[in-house]
């Protein structure tokens, strides 16, 4: 694959509201209940952060650290998984008590039962970029429906590399803040359909050249409906939100 071609199949498309984190607007981000909560609210898609325990299970949870979302401490890879298992991970949300440190398994399985499609953010700490993916393709080539919408993102090209090689079958998405120049390039190099931005960065130039392209091209984190109906005027296929049931209502069917 040359500089200018770009990885067959066109674009992964999810869906047009994509519930970041879970309805993590109303609920405590990448729970079961933020996860459940998003599909009430009429979510299709949702999107989540995993990154890996001290004995190679995969947990879904944003920081490397623990101390903003959970009654932990420390750093989530220094914990073996029997330890993660015992966490509370609804800080800060006392009207949401009893959420759990929720390990991949379980959203997987809760995807399955709400027939959610799922975009996989893999968060490595530093150093555990190919040592991340491959826990996480190891469980999930074997476990995701694959009459579900997936894709990976990072902005970790060493992990997205190795999950190619891992999972090649498996969509991947190069996660950036602004678009960069060479765009073009960098997903070709890394073998990805789908380009995962700022939503408040984007230009209407960029994204016309990129969805012409035959890129997926979706934004982050979008909570203003208005801002978020001008994304999606200028092509974009779908934006990530704290609150997809706000966004559902406001935005045309």
């Amino acid at each position: 694959m040359n500089s200018s071609t770009l990885p067959p199949g066109g674009p992964l498309l999810l869906a047009s509201v994509v519930a970041h984190r879970g309805a993590s607007g109303d609920a405590p981000e990448n729970t079961l209940g933020a996860i459940r909560l998003a599909a009430d609210q009429g979510a299709r898609c949702i999107e989540i952060d995993v990154s890996i325990s001290r004995d190679d299970v995969p947990f879904v949870h944003h920081d490397d650290t623990l101390e903003r979302c959970t009654n932990g401490a420390g750093r989530l890879c220094d914990h073996d998984a029997a330890e993660l298992d015992r966490l509370q991970a609804d800080k800060g949300h006392s009207d949401w008590q009893g959420e759990s440190l929720p390990r991949l398994s379980a959203v997987v399985e809760l995807c399955r039962q709400l027939n959610l499609g799922l975009n996989l953010e893999i968060k490595p700490a530093a150093g555990l970029e190919q040592r991340t993916a491959r826990a996480i393709c190891t469980q999930l080539s074997a476990t995701w429906p694959e009459e579900l919408p997936f894709v990976f993102s990072s902005f970790s090209t060493a992990a997205l590399d190795t999950a190619r090689e891992c999972w090649s079958d498996a969509a991947r998405a190069l996660l950036v803040g602004r678009v960069p120049a060479d765009w073009k390039e960098r997903l070709s190099r890394h073998a990805c359909r789908n380009l995962h931005c700022a939503g408040g960065q984007l230009t209407a130039e960029d994204a016309g050249e990129i969805v012409a392209a035959s890129v997926g091209l979706y934004c982050y984190t979008v909570n203003d409906p208005v801002r978020a109906g001008e994304l999606l005027a200028f092509g974009v296929h779908g934006v990530f939100t704290d609150h997809p049931g706000r966004l559902l209502a406001a935005l045309p069917a």
